[in-house]
């Protein structure tokens, strides 16, 4: 049986520890992890490279003979290039130009992208599916939809096929906040360290999620060669903040205060995210109810702590 050659880069991030341990149970396939960092956080027995994209030298060697590649590599959050938008072109936008001109060179069949579903519609008052009208505000969500454009170019230039995950608010086990990032496991880290949370602005900003482990299961799909796709990845909730804090209040054992301050200019006040299209191609596929995701997430956080 010949082997697809798959590659995940960004592997020690949250999602990508997520989606390296699916893949990894997938027959057929011989993975290899790239990351920033100098060890595989999943274990020393993984093919694993630490990789600076920047080197062409070094991906072009590393990335020979690959057939898929998942890019999960991002330098940025929406918050942190807000007042300084040149550094998300200095940190994301090159560095992916460059790789995907080395994957043109080596022929890679397919690359696989996370996008932002929270920044590169804007705001919407109604359900966006994927040919929704795009209105980014921020750096990161222009960036992110022009990354996007890219891969249509690099398909018609180079014939890379490619599928692009528009991510909603994704929260599990395993991730980092201390980015910035992860709303529900910030508030849950806060409640078990300090007993309150804070919220910017009023809590009515509505929000998608998605369970990580949902999510990386969903991306295993494309393993399967050719087409490209594009997808919303959420589930079906639509929640705003002060519902996810109920949610919260009904799972775990803390008491905690609930403290409001001003609202971010960089905030999004709004997204509705239609997922039927995900769900049209996958019929049979369960996503996590929160309360449950939740009640999952706060436990792996409880024993962290407690360990």
């Amino acid at each position: 049986m010949t082997l697809k050659n798959v590659a995940v880069v960004g592997s020690n991030g949250f999602i990508g520890t997520h989606l390296a341990r699916k893949l990894l149970q997938v027959p057929g396939i011989q993975l290899s992890l790239f990351g920033k960092n100098e060890h595989c956080v999943l274990g020393p027995d993984l093919d694993y490279h630490q990789i600076d994209i920047n080197n062409r030298q070094q991906v072009s060697t590393l990335f020979a003979g690959k057939d898929i590649v998942y890019y999960l590599a991002s330098g940025s959050i929406p918050f942190s290039t807000w007042e300084t938008p040149v550094l998300e072109v200095e940190k994301n936008l090159i560095p992916f130009l460059n790789f995907m001109e080395v994957m043109a060179e080596l022929k890679v069949k397919k690359v696989v992208f996370t996008s932002s579903a929270g920044t590169i519609y804007g705001t919407t008052d109604e359900k966006a599916k994927e040919d929704f009208f795009k209105n980014p505000y921020s750096p990161h969500g222009i960036v992110k939809l022009t990354m996007e454009y890219f891969l249509n170019y690099f398909r018609i230039k180079n014939n890379i096929d490619f599928d692009v995950y528009r991510i909603a608010n994704c929260y599990g086990p395993g991730q980092n906040t201390k980015k910035g990032l992860g709303l529900i496991n910030t508030f849950l880290e806060k409640i078990l360290s300090e007993k309150k949370i804070h919220i910017f602005g009023d809590g009515k900003a509505i929000r998608n999620y998605i369970y990580a482990e949902d999510l990386a299961d969903l991306m295993v799909y494309s393993l399967a060669a050719g087409t490209s796709g594009i997808y919303n990845a959420s589930s079906d909730d639509h929640l705003d903040i002060n519902e996810i804090i109920g949610i919260i209040k009904n799972v775990v054992a803390e008491d905690f205060d609930v403290i409001y301050t001003e609202k971010r200019q960089s905030d999004n006040p709004a997204i509705y995210l239609d997922n039927t299209r995900i769900r049209s191609e996958h019929p049979d596929f369960r996503f996590t109810d929160i309360a449950t995701g939740i009640a999952q997430t706060y436990r792996h956080l409880k024993e962290q702590t407690n360990s």
